[in-house]
């Protein structure tokens, strides 16, 4: 079965069977009881309780919704840094300025700023969020000249 169309109740059985009981229980803090039901299919069951990982995902659509998009992305960012990922927008980028040259010149600051924290040896959480900033200006950019390119 694809993991990536598991529901959360169904995601923390298989972390359970990945970790075990006692592993979920020192990082949750809570007993197996409490597991236990974040595991129950709610259709079925109504001793369920909603999942952590359900929670996290609310949080992460309630800040969205609250304009801290920001923080949203930096929490995801965290969650894939230890497997050795990052996070991508899906959507193409909205270009912000009118014409394709301002959108060129709009891309030298984000890569300027990605460069100098690069050769100043800043923490790499740091260079990762610059990075993301110069490929959203450079894919503004793009998109621009797509648009040029439609007529």
């Amino acid at each position: 079965m694809n993991k990536n169309s598991l529901e959360a109740w169904e995601m923390m059985s298989e972390a359970k069977d990945a970790l075990g009981m006692p592993a979920l229980e020192r990082i949750f803090k809570v007993g197996h009881k409490q597991i236990y039901k974040q595991m129950r299919n709610p259709d079925y069951s109504g001793d369920s309780a909603r999942p952590v990982i359900q929670r996290v995902r609310m949080l992460l659509h309630d800040l969205d919704k609250a304009g801290a998009d920001d923080l949203a992305r930096a929490m995801l960012g965290y969650m894939a840094e230890p497997l050795g990922m990052h996070c991508i927008p899906n959507a193409v980028a909205e270009p912000d300025k009118p014409t394709l040259a301002e959108e060129c010149l709009d891309d030298l600051p984000a890569l300027v700023a990605l460069h100098k924290a690069m050769m100043n040896g800043e923490d790499p959480r740091t260079v990762e969020a610059l990075h993301a900033e110069a490929v959203q200006e450079l894919d503004q950019t793009i998109t621009k000249y797509r648009e040029g390119l439609q007529g």
